[in-house]
């Protein structure tokens, strides 16, 4: 393969771990966004609760003075079912915060589900390209299917974002300088009626009959003709796998959520604020406005964090970042591709002959939990 490198060997070792650090960089980075996108939408409704419970609280503060100018008169009646309201305020509320919370595991459970199908594409496609230079024997055929499992990754990315290859925003001009792609290739997948993933996946399935269309088995290395059957089966099971997931990732991004999710929650966010206020006016009167303003900050909040998380494919920088995902896989193709003499290597005969007479120095007996190594929980037989 002809492009360049991409990362230095650590990089390709070594992947980022979430920790409690990057998780609440990530929580603060969704917050912030979220507010960032949505403010004019979260001032005005804030402002406008606030209002309303600064109205109520006046209010409150009159009927009061009202009765007690005048006890058992209308002020009086007022207060007493206003008092008597705080039941069915407690019942609103409780149905309010069900449905935030459902929205909002709706919302990342999307954002979640998407982070788990492109770990399965990387880990396919990983496969598939361990496999291509296991198993065949055509170093040019060979060749070809990993540039194209690393531009079908590219290309999921492009129709996540409802972009091509040749758009300005795509990555084709990339590929072709690295010499993933040709240009006549990048034309060919451009006109082509079929979503480009699937382009790249018809072309991995004919390169995987053109091996078995080599005369006398040539295709394969020595030692497969047992496994040749085998071998179609895995190949082919892990390209449908592909197909599957991407089809999984565009449905995510097709389908959205109900609009009545929204609708549902945002009515009873206001309807709940607007009847609080006048039940918690004449309990805790000027109180009320700093109450109503805190919940409903952290209310709105986790409204906006989840509708940030709807479309979990798209360019803000909570969403998945598929440009590092096709980065490490494009890097991690060519480490398969430059390791593969040294794997030869390593099983050859040669390489076994002096192994004949060694011995594991240190056993480690087993357990039925996995051994701590700061506490020494294991034994050494």
């Amino acid at each position: 393969m002809t492009y360049s490198m991409r990362f230095t060997k650590s990089h390709r070792k070594l992947a980022d771990v979430d920790d409690e650090e990057g998780k609440a960089q990530f929580f603060l980075l969704l917050l912030f966004q979220s507010i960032e996108d949505s403010a004019g939408f979260f001032v005005s409704t804030i402002l406008f609760l606030v209002v309303w419970s600064i109205l109520c609280s006046f209010g409150a503060m009159e009927l009061r003075s009202s009765a007690a100018a005048n006890p058992g008169g209308v002020a009086e009646l007022w207060l007493d079912d206003i008092e008597e309201c705080k039941t069915a305020v407690s019942i609103i509320g409780t149905l309010f915060v069900f449905t935030l919370i459902f929205r909002f595991n709706a919302c990342y459970d999307r954002w979640w589900e998407a982070r788990i199908f492109w770990g399965d594409i990387i880990s396919k496609s990983l496969d598939l390209g361990i496999m291509n230079r296991r198993w065949f024997d055509d170093a040019e055929l060979q060749n070809q299917m990993s540039r194209f499992i690393v531009v079908y990754s590219y290309a999921c990315k492009a129709l996540l974002r409802g972009q091509s290859l040749t758009h300005e925003e795509g990555d084709g001009s990339a590929l072709v300088e690295r010499g993933l792609l040709s240009q006549q290739e990048l034309d060919l997948m451009d006109s082509s009626p079929s979503w480009q993933p699937f382009f790249c996946l018809e072309v991995i399935r004919a390169i995987v009959v053109q091996f078995y269309g080599i005369p006398d088995m040539k295709g394969f290395k020595p030692g497969t003709g047992k496994l040749q059957a085998q071998i179609f089966r895995n190949f082919d099971n892990n390209i449908k796998d592909l197909v599957t997931l991407i089809g999984n990732c565009v449905r995510i991004r097709a389908s959205g959520l109900p609009a009545s999710y929204d609708a549902i929650t945002m009515t009873s966010f206001i309807a709940f604020f607007l009847l609080a206020s006048v039940v918690w006016s004449t309990a805790i009167g000027w109180m009320t406005p700093i109450v109503v303003f805190c919940a409903s900050v952290i209310i709105m909040f986790l409204i906006l964090m989840g509708t940030k998380l709807v479309d979990p494919f798209g360019l803000d920088k909570v969403d998945i970042p598929m440009e590092c995902f096709c980065a490490t896989l494009e890097a991690q193709m060519q480490a398969i591709d430059e390791r593969n003499d040294v794997i030869s290597e390593v099983t050859s005969a040669t390489a076994r002959s002096g192994l004949k007479n060694r011995r594991v120095l240190v056993k480690r007996q087993a357990t039925f939990h996995i051994p701590n190594e700061q506490k020494k929980s294991f034994k050494l037989a």
